[in-house]
């Protein structure tokens, strides 16, 4: 499966300590400063940053905009800038109610996020072989996933390093305050293939873009997207279940984190083309993470482009995402 080759991108300059110290120090005053208001003030206050975002970068909102306007082809103009307007403000919410995390005890924690179908979980950690947790940038995904190492044990949700290295340490520091042990990104097969020997469960999100040469491309919102295959070839190659999770935007600060029916690896593993039973593998996936986003739109991290890389030899997609969005969601 071959795909277009990327333009070499510029060297990034390296870092500088000035520059990360004083990322360090924005970061810990926004908390702070978000810690000492109201509930209400809070969420309004993150809903206005995420707006800000929206208008202070327009590739961010040109990207936005097309992505909704390409997956509900069928939505009239207003209903695509409420969406719009919606995903900003579910991305500033989110950020803010991280920084929440570090103040928070367990017990408030459980309170602000319900949890629905973790019999799912449960059945699928019987098997004895690991398991995997397929989620998506879509609501409260950090919260989502300290909230379900709560339930029994501590999980490995697999993360891509800052590059600014102090922010880095302050995010862990909020990400393992309850037990969960994150998994870097970078060389992280040796580490999932370890958590698996050990019956432990790993968190994986596949919704955004991956390079060409990392990519299988599968059907995502009737176009065809760069996806990492990882998962798939893990699944297939230790039989270990895949339980979609999503964390869903209740509205008040609160949430609801919902286990759905594991996926099993005797689905794809009958399949004699290994690379077909990968890209099968992938596809359900993908299907899975779009029904999800197609609950609550506005939910998604739309802003991210997605379908940046395409495939180079020249294949149709699979047929225009012509549905308009199946629910009104809560998350403005």
């Amino acid at each position: 499966m071959t795909a277009a080759s990327p333009s070499p991108k510029p060297r990034r300059r390296p870092r500088s300590g000035a520059r990360s110290r004083a990322e360090l120090v924005a970061f810990r005053a926004a908390a702070a400063a978000l810690s000492a208001l109201p509930p209400h003030a809070a969420d309004a206050t993150a809903r206005a940053l995420g707006r800000w975002v929206l208008a202070a970068l327009p590739r961010r909102r040109r990207i936005l905009r097309e992505n909704l306007s390409a997956a509900f082809p069928g939505a009239p103009p207003a209903e695509i800038e409420r969406l719009a307007r919606g995903s900003a403000e579910a991305l500033g919410r989110s950020f803010a109610e991280f920084l929440e995390v570090a103040a928070l005890s367990g017990e408030q924690i459980r309170k602000r996020i319900e949890v629905e179908g973790d019999d799912n979980l449960r059945a699928a950690r019987r098997l004895g072989r690991g398991v995997f947790l397929l989620s998506a940038h879509l609501g409260g995904w950090e919260l989502g996933a300290i909230r379900a190492g709560m339930l029994g044990e501590p999980i490995s949700p697999v993360v891509r390093p800052l590059d600014n290295p102090l922010l880095e340490r302050e995010l862990s520091r909020r990400r393992t305050r309850f037990g969960n042990r994150p998994i870097a990104k970078r060389e992280a097969a040796r580490d999932v293939l370890r958590a698996l020997r050990r019956r432990e469960t790993v968190a994986i999100l596949i919704d955004q873009n991956v390079l060409p040469r990392e990519a299988v491309f599968v059907p995502f919102f009737g176009r065809l997207a760069a996806t990492t295959p990882a998962l798939a070839r893990f699944q297939i190659s230790t039989g270990a279940p895949v339980v979609p999770v999503f964390t869903w935007p209740q509205g008040s600060g609160r949430y609801k984190l919902v286990f759905e029916k594991p996926i099993l690896a005797e689905e794809f593993q009958n399949e004699p083309d290994r690379q077909e039973a990968v890209r099968r593998a992938t596809a359900r996936y993908m299907e899975v993470t779009e029904a999800a986003i197609r609950k609550q739109p506005a939910a998604w991290l739309w802003m991210h482009d997605r379908w940046r890389t395409r495939p180079e030899d020249g294949r149709r997609e699979p047929g225009a995402g012509s549905r308009e969005p199946e629910a009104k969601d809560s998350t403005h």
